[in-house]
Order: C-alpha cells, then sequence, then structure tokens
C-alpha cells in the first residue's frame, strides 16, 4: 500500500520535473532565436558584401567601360553566386549592394545631395 503512494508521488515529481524542464526550454527557445537570427542575418549581409565587391571587380575587368552594363552584369553574377550559396535576396537588396560596392571602390565619384 505505501508502495503504490511512493509510486505515485515519484511518478509525479518525475512528470513536473519534465513539464518545468520543457517550460525552461521554450522560454530559454525564446530568447535565443532571435539572437540566432540578428546573427545569422549579419552573416549573411557581411557574406552578401564581400560577393557584391567581388561582382564589382570582377566586371570592372571584364567590362572596363561598359557604363550601365557593368551595372547589370555585377547584378547578375550577385544573384547567381547568392543563389549558388542558397542565400535568397530580393532584387532592390543586390542593387544596393553592387551601389555600395561601386562607391567603396570609386569614394571620390560620389554625388553629394
Amino acid at each position: 500500500m505505501i508502495e503504490q503512494y511512493i509510486t505515485n508521488i515519484t511518478l509525479s515529481l518525475i512528470g513536473l520535473g519534465t513539464l518545468g524542464l520543457l517550460i525552461l526550454a521554450t522560454s530559454l527557445y525564446r530568447k535565443v532565436k532571435p539572437i540566432y537570427e540578428a546573427r545569422f542575418s549579419i552573416e549573411q549581409r557581411n557574406r552578401i558584401g564581400q560577393l557584391a565587391r567581388d561582382a564589382y571587380a570582377w566586371v570592372e575587368r571584364n567590362y572596363a567601360g561598359a557604363g550601365a552594363k557593368k551595372f547589370h552584369e555585377a547584378v547578375k553574377y550577385l544573384t547567381v553566386k547568392a543563389g549558388q550559396l542558397g542565400i535568397v535576396i530580393k532584387s532592390e537588396e543586390v542593387e544596393a549592394a553592387v551601389q555600395k560596392a561601386w562607391e567603396e571602390f570609386n569614394p571620390g565619384k560620389i554625388k553629394s545631395a
């Protein structure tokens, strides 16, 4: 009889402990997830920036003096490379990254507003 009470109490304590661990894990997940996602987007943004610089350098070498065609080729290069790496990026972000790379390579040519 007493063994049955001890078994019930032990099983209840194990259940409460498991429930407590699940609640703790859930709250920890909610706190860690935004940090992980922010870090991932920072790393992804850095990678996109590096790819944009690579794209700009590539078009400077292969399309020297081609004007707007260079920009479009750099956008195409960046889009393809990002796709190969599994990075989903909007066309506006691709253009902005290429524009930023151009400004980094040509600081004297930036127009003031």
